[in-house]
């Protein structure tokens, strides 16, 4: 969220609500016990090339 804050106060993005209710349509990542998701996540984000 915090990435988003200073696009938002400008008003340049607007992000929709999110509700428990629209749970199943976030992405879901299943990892074992021994991987960091965070890890992953920011690996794949390093990889990203937008």
């Amino acid at each position: 969220m915090e990435r988003y804050a200073h696009l938002m106060a400008q008003g340049k993005i607007k992000l929709k609500p999110v509700t428990a209710a629209d749970r199943h349509s976030m992405p879901h990542y299943a990892v074992s016990e021994d991987v960091d998701p965070l890890a992953l996540l920011l690996a794949e984000l390093e990889e990203d090339d937008r």
